[in-house]
């Protein structure tokens, strides 16, 4: 009987949204365990509203806390690795955690139960794979997007949801092969508004703000919005939530939108 368990998942906001099925199916299936999750800053934000989890622990470095690891783990009975880690794979070991359960790829060294990957699977299946490996029924694939009641009431303040169709665009990766040209980016936002006199959001990071003035440069007269570097992470999925629909590249945001059952459009490049 697993009683004590930590997950760990760090990664981009799209990672931790694939990781939410889960979560819920784990918690479902051991109501009564302690679910503690370790991730890293962008994981934390995106989680810290999440109903499945008891507690967020901050990866602060490796090796130099290499101590404070090891005085963690032993809380536990189980880990569940959803990040191939040969680091916390090592930790756990030294830490005697009994149940070490995670994915049979050559990063993760002295687990009790491994699971094959298969990289042609979706993530949210192969994260479920895990559960399933260790007689833990799923019934329920759906991922889960958690906002904060104060995220979503500065949204509603700061703009105007109501006069227009709105539409997200989110136009950058930090993976430049998947990002797609501005002249086409500008060829569907003049298209949305004028066929259906959308209003445009665009969002991303503070790195993005720069990028997105290629467009802006080129669209004169359009109702377009840039949130980029301008809000927090989970005041970005507050905003994701008011659209009528969502356009994009591989990224966190398209991925939120599908766990809020938002309309969306996602571009896939060479990746």
């Amino acid at each position: 009987m697993m009683k004590n368990i930590l997950v760990i998942r760090y990664g981009t906001i799209g990672d931790s949204i694939f990781a939410s099925a889960f979560y819920r199916e784990l918690k479902c299936a051991v109501k009564n365990s302690k679910i503690d999750i370790l991730v890293d800053k962008l994981a934390e934000e995106t989680m810290q509203f999440c109903p499945y989890i008891d507690e967020i622990y901050l990866i602060q470095g490796k090796y130099k806390k290499i101590f404070e690891y090891l005085k963690l783990f032993k809380k536990y009975d189980t880990v569940y690795f959803l990040k191939n880690d040969s680091f916390f794979t090592k930790v756990a070991r030294l830490a005697n955690v009994r149940n070490r359960i995670g994915f049979d790829v050559k990063r993760n060294k002295f687990l009790t139960v491994k699971i094959p990957y298969n990289e042609d699977r979706h993530e949210i299946d192969c994260y479920l794979d895990l559960l399933k490996m260790s007689g833990i029924q799923v019934s329920n694939f759906n991922t889960e997007v958690w906002l904060s009641p104060i995220s979503i009431n500065k949204i509603n303040n700061l703009y105007d949801f109501k006069s227009h169709k709105n539409v997200l665009v989110h136009a950058y990766s930090r993976f430049e092969q998947k990002n797609w040209l501005d002249k086409y980016w500008c060829e569907i936002i003049q298209y949305l508004c004028n066929e259906y006199d959308a209003q445009i959001f665009l969002c991303g990071s503070s790195k993005d703000t720069i990028k997105y003035k290629n467009i802006l440069n080129n669209l004169e007269n359009i109702n377009i919005i840039d949130t980029s570097g301008r809000l927090s992470v989970n005041e970005s999925l507050a905003l994701v939530k008011n659209m009528d629909l969502v356009l994009g590249i591989d990224s966190g945001i398209i991925h939120v939108a599908a766990a809020l059952d938002i309309p969306s459009i996602l571009l896939h490049g060479p990746t």
